[in-house]
């Protein structure tokens, strides 16, 4: 039973990334595909055993039995949270109808599941069921609510109505319609409120939380703020990723250990080989897009770029594209190989990470440019990766491409060739200048004209009528430097990372995992692998128009040769204090149940 939960979870997945991919490819094959998923799925969900009642899922309906009567059942919302969102971004991205009508049909199935637990028990009995682990019911259910709600009479009746079978056309379309709040009070009634009014009073309680069960409630809080406007969960979202930024971070960006978090700024004896699992990732990253589309501080698309290249594209193996990782090791020695889960396999590894994983790689190019509408049009590019842009709304079309970082020249040098399909038009073009570049030896020209450079930290704004053949270059230059760990015990000051950029180095040893740096710059003890070293590596390619996009363990980029690869971490000790492994010591038998202890104290808790 427990394959055919996460074959149906992951099938979820499928869909929210065969969109993704099919949305920046039109790749006809992909469509069929996706499309016959759609298919096979409604079919299931007209079964006679269902009743027509708009259940869908590979498991019985007695496991949400099970689930309101607070008895061991296995994440049963979680799946269905992933198949809601795969059958809605069939329909926002790829246009599939049915597939809304599903996702009305689901939500209708279980707004009644749950207001018939809330009448025969209490609305206690319904909280206490959500310290199970439900994925992100409430961001998919804001997000139908504000779908559904919003969607003309004439849309609405062509792409759902004909899929519900109801008794008339005006019956079925009034029936959606009068759905449409039933929607925002189950998205509701899935906002876990002894978590998030934690968060309401800006307490740092995450400790001993099982993280990828809590990081979507704040996503869906944050859907909660875009559909309804109230304050209060924009107030939540911005303290929550404060928190966990200077608290339960690792220098990739990532956060938690054996799935939970610890301690604030205790981080020290965290360090193992499983650490910062693959799905916290993927939602501190949604967390984040978030919270830069609605403030445009140049810190949370800092965050996202580190998350990115340290945190995604490290998951997958270099030379065998579909086999990923579950945990990100961290500590001293470690290895993605040897650890709890170790290398999935292309074809029959279902794990959750596996599901969040293919995701991940479909949208790679989901945060590179966002447009802010209105009088005065404008293009904020906060990420560095090879790419065209066509701005519709403007008429004109921004190629970005990125020379390749080497070790012989620490600059990253960025070219934007932005041109007008016809007349040009004002606008304001906004480029990230990350915080951690050097300003020393910063340059920006544009047409071959120096501009006067914007500090590490804002953006670099240009506001002019664009001609058919003007080029905005940048050359940011990237310097080694250490980052503490955080810990805020004295005895772990020199506890710390090295970064090159946003990318996190690891360091080869075959001794003392300690590095004596003394007062010399980071510069002069560091020594890059050689070029050689990566030949393992290889290169993934995905056709763009007349153009090949590639990726390697760095960035997309234009298929050529890797100058660095992917790059893994190391912690370093002036001290020489070598840390205990105080987790992957254990049995893999005694590390699970420690973990179901954990959950069990926590759902005690709340």
């Amino acid at each position: 039973m427990e394959r055919h939960l996460t074959f149906v979870r992951n099938a979820g997945h499928y869909l929210s990334a065969a969109a993704k991919m099919w949305a920046s490819t039109h790749n006809g094959t992909l469509a069929g595909k996706m499309s016959a998923v759609v298919d096979a799925l409604h079919a299931c969900q007209q079964a006679p055993a269902n009743g027509g009642a708009g259940y869908l899922s590979a498991f019985p309906a007695e496991f949400f039995d099970r689930f309101e009567a607070i008895q061991p059942v296995w994440a049963p919302y979680y799946t269905i949270h992933k198949i809601m969102q795969g059958l809605l971004d069939q329909y926002t991205v790829a246009g599939n109808g049915k597939a809304l009508a599903m996702v009305v049909a689901m939500a209708g199935y279980f707004g009644e599941r749950v207001r018939s637990v809330i009448q025969r028990h209490s609305i206690e009995r319904h909280w206490t069921s959500l310290n199970e682990e439900t994925g992100g019911m409430n961001d998919v259910l804001y997000q139908l609510y504000a779908i559904t709600v919003t969607l003309p009479r004439h849309h609405l009746f062509c792409h759902v109505c004909s899929w519900l079978h109801a008794a008339s056309d005006a019956d079925t379309f009034c029936s959606v319609r009068q759905n449409d709040q039933r929607h925002l009070v189950l998205a509701h009634l899935f906002d876990k409120p002894c978590f998030l009014g934690l968060l309401a009073v800006q307490a740092d309680s995450l400790s001993d939380f099982h993280a990828n069960t809590h990081i979507p409630i704040v996503v869906g809080g944050q859907m909660r703020y875009e559909v309804t406007g109230d304050p209060l969960y924009k107030e939540i979202a911005t303290f929550f990723m404060d928190v966990v930024n200077s608290s339960h971070t690792y220098a990739t960006g990532g956060t938690s250990v054996s799935e939970f978090w610890f301690d604030p700024k205790r981080l020290a004896e965290t360090l193992t080989t499983e650490n910062e699992e693959s799905c916290t990732t993927y939602n501190m990253l949604k967390v984040s897009r978030h919270l830069f589309r609605w403030t445009k501080e140049i810190a949370y698309a800092d965050y996202y770029e580190r998350a990115l290249i340290n945190g995604v594209l490290s998951i997958q193996r270099g030379r065998d594209p579909g086999v990923m990782i579950y945990m990100l090791p961290q500590g001293p020695g470690k290895s993605k190989a040897v650890s709890y889960h170790g290398w999935g396999t292309q074809y029959d590894s279902f794990w959750c990470c596996y599901g969040t994983g293919i995701e991940s790689f479909s949208k790679l190019g989901d945060s590179i440019y966002f447009e802010e509408k209105g009088g005065k049009p404008a293009l904020y590019i906060v990420q560095y990766i090879p790419s065209t842009f066509n701005w519709r709304s403007v008429g004109l079309t921004v190629t970005q491409q990125v020379k390749p970082l080497s070790s012989s020249d620490q600059n990253l040098q960025v070219s934007l060739s932005i041109s007008a399909k016809t007349n040009g038009q004002y606008a304001t073009v906004n480029v990230r200048i990350p915080s951690w570049a050097s300003p020393n030896g910063a340059k920006a020209t544009l047409n071959d004209k120096d501009l006067q450079m914007a500090s590490p930290g804002t953006f670099l704004s240009v506001t002019k009528q664009w001609g058919s053949g003007d080029r905005l270059t940048l050359q940011l230059p990237i310097g080694l430097r250490t980052e503490a760990i955080k810990d805020d015990r004295p005895e772990y000051a020199t506890l710390q990372a090295v970064l090159f950029g946003p990318f996190l180095l690891a360091g080869l040893t075959t001794g003392d995992w300690d590095a004596k740096a003394g007062g010399a710059a980071v510069s002069e003890w560091i020594t890059p692998v050689p070029a050689s070293y990566n030949s393992q590596l290889v290169t993934l390619t995905q056709e763009s128009g007349n153009g090949t996009l590639g990726l390697t363990g760095l960035k997309i980029r234009n298929t050529g040769t890797i100058d660095k690869g992917e790059r893994p971490w190391i912690y370093h000790n002036n001290r020489r204090r070598r840390l205990l492994d105080t987790i992957t010591g254990c049995d893999c038998k005694t590390d699970r149940q420690t973990d179901t202890r954990r959950k069990q104290e926590y759902i005690t808790e709340c």
